[in-house]
């Protein structure tokens, strides 16, 4: 049985490289379930890590479709490019209305799959040095910049990263790209859920589920989902985070 129609599935895995490491994606065990063009677009890049990632996330995608309809094999799926360069389902023709988002980053990967609503996931280890000063005024508000400058300095990489993940999720839920300015997207990231402070891409965008949780090695993973603008928190979309 597949997922139902009103729940998005997140799932996130490490990218494995030997048999012991049990729960996450070793691309040589879902290398078969690509398509030729896929294995094509991988076999073009340089870096063996960045082969070995291309693999375990659209290895990943697939299985995740799979879980949502189990009579396809994960090799059986196909896709088609958006007028905005999104990839969709294209075969099974039963299966279009399942929605996806991949996000990759050194080590990690994730899914986010629905039914019928945009959505968008975001994965980051903050473990890496980035110029946060520089980065915070091309990415965070005016509002969101004073609270990264009020924060401790042993805080501050996590909140970046926090806000960083979000708006990333929202940004590819809403199909914008970098039409859409990051630092016009505001968010509320203190003790509860995250939240949506700034309506800039429009009202057409409103009624969005966020969710954020750590992953593993200090990552985050962000997942943002469309909803109906006229619901409440209290009756939103329901997201089920498959972590290892």
């Amino acid at each position: 049985m597949g997922y139902p129609e009103t729940v998005a599935h997140v799932w996130c895995r490490p990218v494995a490289d030997d048999a012991a490491a049990r729960d996450g994606v070793r691309p040589t065990d879902v290398e078969w379930t690509l398509s030729d063009g896929e294995l094509a677009r991988r076999d073009t890049l340089r870096r063996a890590q960045d082969r070995a990632l291309y693999t375990a996330a659209w290895g990943l995608v697939r299985q995740s479709l799979s879980a949502a309809e189990p009579q396809v094999r994960p090799d059986e799926w196909r896709f088609l490019r958006s007028s905005l360069g999104r990839p969709e389902v294209h075969h099974p023709a039963r299966a279009r209305s399942l929605r996806f988002n991949l996000s990759h980053t050194e080590g990690m990967v994730a899914c986010v799959v629905t039914r019928d609503a945009r959505c968008g996931v975001d994965v980051e280890r903050p473990g890496r040095v980035l110029p946060l000063h520089r980065l915070t005024r091309s990415v965070l508000s005016a509002r969101e910049q004073r609270e990264f400058g009020l924060a401790p300095p042993g805080r501050r990489q996590e909140l970046f990263f926090r806000y960083w993940t979000l708006k990333e999720a929202y940004l590819k839920a809403i199909g914008t790209g970098i039409r859409f300015p990051m630092t016009a997207c505001e968010f509320d990231v203190g003790m509860g859920r995250p939240v949506l402070r700034s309506l800039a891409a429009g009202p057409q965008h409103a009624g969005y589920t966020f969710r954020q949780w750590p992953v593993q090695h200090g990552g985050l993973l962000a997942v943002a989902v469309q909803g109906d603008p006229g619901r409440t928190r209290e009756d939103d979309v329901a997201v089920r985070v498959h972590l290892p």
